[in-house]
């Protein structure tokens, strides 16, 4: 499997990827997903009180509903389609990232009274987002494949999993889920209103199954060792006394070569 990364592992599990009209067809079903979910959050949350709190929560179980699929059936997809086990799964990914993402966009469509001044609402709000492209940055250098390990072809294939290792692994063990969190709370800053920022707060709740179900596969295929990282390390949250450290390593892009995850 080395050198298959990227989108030469998606074309090699999903073939109709091969060919950039069928592949773009795929990508526009599923942002006409995303765009049916914030349609639904546009036309419900004005409907009852408390409408886009009950809209994210609605959504969010469907997120997490999907998750609990996508992981709960992988060796079932595995075991019954072989080769073909990835192709056959990927109905679960679609809807889980058109889902994911609406969750963490809604927050911009949410309005009410104003919480800060806006200066210092705009300025938390650029606070928050930048985690996310920094995040990401650290989870690049651990060796993170967005395809193999973003889009679930791990999940499906343990065996041609790749070791990640990086500082930020020794840190948190869910970085990833850290830097959507804090861009749906900037987003809520950004419309600067307590319905917006507990509306964000909802997209915690897939995030946590997410989690619980991705250490629970992790601990049965690598056992006490995974057991013993989740519990050194923090899930969304460094763990006490080491907050400044974790900001510090997302400002200034510390190495000391920690021992990694493998996903």
């Amino acid at each position: 499997m080395e050198g298959k990364t990227g989108f030469d592992l998606l074309k090699e599990k999903v073939p109709e990827f091969r060919s950039p009209w069928l592949g773009f067809v795929v990508s526009f079903v599923w942002f006409l997903l995303f765009l049916l979910c914030m349609l639904f959050f546009w036309w419900f949350d004005d409907l009852v009180p408390y409408g886009a709190l009950i809209s994210q929560c609605l959504v969010a179980l469907l997120c997490s509903a999907f998750s609990y699929a996508h992981m709960k059936n992988a060796r079932w997809y595995r075991e019954g389609y072989g080769p073909l086990a990835y192709r056959r799964f990927f109905h679960f990914i679609m809807p889980i990232f058109a889902t994911w993402f609406a969750l963490i966009f809604h927050p911009l469509i949410v309005a009410g009274p104003a919480l800060l001044p806006t200066w210092l609402a705009v300025i938390v709000g650029l606070l928050l987002l930048s985690v996310r492209p920094l995040t990401t940055l650290h989870i690049i250098r651990s060796g993170f494949d967005s395809v193999g390990h973003g889009l679930g072809i791990y999940t499906v294939y343990p065996d041609e999993g790749t070791a990640v290792s990086a500082e930020i692994d020794l840190q948190l063990h869910s970085a990833p889920n850290v830097g959507s969190l804090c861009a749906a709370v900037a987003f809520a800053s950004f419309r600067n209103n307590a319905e917006a920022v507990l509306v964000a707060s909802l997209l915690s709740v897939p995030i946590v199954i997410e989690i619980g179900l991705e250490d629970r596969e992790m601990m049965e295929r690598c056992g006490e060792e995974r057991r013993e990282y989740i519990q050194r390390t923090g899930a969304l949250f460094p763990k006490p006394g080491k907050a400044w450290g974790f900001v510090r390593l997302l400002l200034f892009m510390e190495d000391r070569g920690g021992q990694g995850n493998e996903m």
